[in-house]
Formats: structure tokens, sequence, C-alpha cells
């Protein structure tokens, strides 16, 4: 389920999209869903890696994500983001599928702008800086 929308992008969590794909697919408008996503100028798809996807929702993600990349390969304008706490080299474990995953992480790199953010949790330093101020 998206979370949040705009007039050029749209805010997933990755578990979302994968149901809205799945659903698309069994609906047979998977290629809509995907075409609609295309008009997009920014897809965010955050935490991805939280919840290990079914076979047919990995392939379908797959799907999105290289129809995104051929966007892209195209030169028309299209952003997106990804956010995970993954290693690069646990994502199998999200996906699957070893050589899915590896054909993704090629596709989602090859034009990519890695940002690694290190230290830690912003919301972990909130809580405990309230329970430094509750006591």
């Amino acid at each position: 389920m998206r979370f949040s929308r705009t007039d050029t992008g749209t805010v997933w969590t990755a578990a979302g999209l994968v149901n809205e794909l799945i659903q698309a697919q069994d609906e047979h408008r998977l290629h809509r869903f995907i075409a609609s996503a295309l008009k997009l100028d920014l897809v965010v798809l955050d935490e991805l890696g939280f919840i290990p996807f079914s076979q047919n929702g990995a392939q379908a993600l797959f799907t999105f994500c290289s129809e995104l990349y051929e966007r892209l390969a195209l030169i028309i304008p299209l952003a997106w983001i990804i956010t995970t706490n993954l290693k690069f080299a646990d994502w199998v474990q999200v996906f699957g599928d070893e050589r899915l995953t590896a054909a993704l992480l090629d596709r989602l790199t090859h034009h990519a702008q890695i940002i690694e953010l290190l230290g830690e949790s912003y919301r972990f330093r909130q809580r405990a800086q309230q329970g430094e101020h509750a006591e």
C-alpha cells in the first residue's frame, strides 16, 4: 500500500509495492500498473529487506525494477531511491533467488549513486534521550 504520493512521485514500502504488483498481476493489469509508474519522476522504495518476498513477489518486483531501469537507459528523467538496512550480499535472503538478486542489483546499481549511512539510528538515539529525561 502506498503511504505517500505527490504529483511527480510515489513512495512505497517494499512490501506494499510487492503486494500491489501481485494484486495487479492477479487482475491481469500488471503492465498498466507499471506503465503508470513509468510516468512518475520519482519512485521511492522504502524498507527493502524487512520482509522476505515470495517467489512471485520477487519476480514481480524484478519486472517492475527492470522496466524502470529500461526507462533510465533511454535517458528519460526518472529518479528512484531505495532504503534498506541490508548489505547487498544479504539481498538474496529477501528475494530468495541468487540469480534474480544479482540481475536486480546489476540494474539498480548501474546508474546509481550509492549513499551508505553509518551510525546509530536516529530513533534509537531519540529513545535514549527520552529515557535520560524521564529519570
